[in-house]
């Protein structure tokens, strides 16, 4: 196992490559690593012009753009990354790109990428990158494939996709306990909404059926009090009134 090429060295000894097909990045990328005191940069057009370059001169670490014709960033990626590159596979390479998605980092690092920036990327930025690469002591190891890694990025990447995954399901979790609670809540609120009989019309509604009561019961009042009368009468005149 073997450290990356920046490991250990300085600010000012780093020789810089830098790989963008857009040329004010170009300018931008090449007056923030100058501004940083390294101490030298190189900038090229295409992934076949900074290879060759590369080959011959092998620099400290590499910043690419993802998104390049014909030879893509992760194409380039790919091939210095292999074993007969030596000793051009332990450069570090860095993607500067505008589509940061989390499946072109999670691919870019499992592909042995040090790190992957989102344009635009600022200078304090890219500084706090390059710092944290030149203390980066995980070893480049050979794997099966062929190709050099950064030993333990497998396990890593993985680890991090369970905990997104477990976050995931908490956050279905949460979002399906969250509407179950607001229909219960709805459902509540319609009940409670539910007019009831107010006083006013209750009142009549119970005079109303004490005047029907009160009408079923005249007949029979009726009768007892004309029974009550005609006995008054007889009793007047000696008759007795069964």
């Amino acid at each position: 196992m073997k450290h990356h090429a920046a490991f250990g060295l300085a600010m000012e000894d780093i020789d810089a490559v830098v790989v963008e097909d857009s040329k004010p990045m170009q300018t931008i990328l090449r007056s923030i690593l100058l501004s940083f005191k390294v101490a030298r940069v190189r900038v090229f057009d295409s992934v076949d012009e900074a290879l060759e370059a590369s080959l011959a001169e092998p620099p400290n670490v590499i910043l690419t753009d993802w998104r390049m014709a014909p030879t893509s960033g992760y194409q380039f990626l790919r091939l210095v990354r292999h074993r007969h590159m030596e000793p051009l596979c332990y450069v570090p390479i860095l993607f500067i790109t505008a589509h940061g998605t989390r499946p072109l980092v999670d691919k870019a690092l499992r592909a042995g990428a040090h790190h992957v920036l989102v344009k635009p990327v600022s200078p304090s930025t890219l500084f706090k990158r390059l710092r944290w690469l030149l203390n980066d002591d995980r070893p480049m190891i050979l794997e099966h494939s062929g190709f050099y890694n950064i030993y333990g990025i497998q396990k890593t990447m993985d680890e991090q996709a369970e905990k997104m995954q477990s976050l995931a399901g908490a956050r279905l979790h949460h979002r399906i306990a969250t509407q179950k609670r607001a229909e219960v809540e709805d459902a509540v609120e319609a009940a409670f909404d539910k007019k009831e009989p107010e006083p006013r019309n209750a009142f009549a509604s119970t005079r109303k059926g004490r005047a029907k009561d009160e009408q079923q019961d005249k007949p029979r009042q009726s009768a007892a009090a004309r029974h009550i009368r005609n006995a008054g009468f007889a009793a007047v005149k000696g008759i007795k009134v069964h």
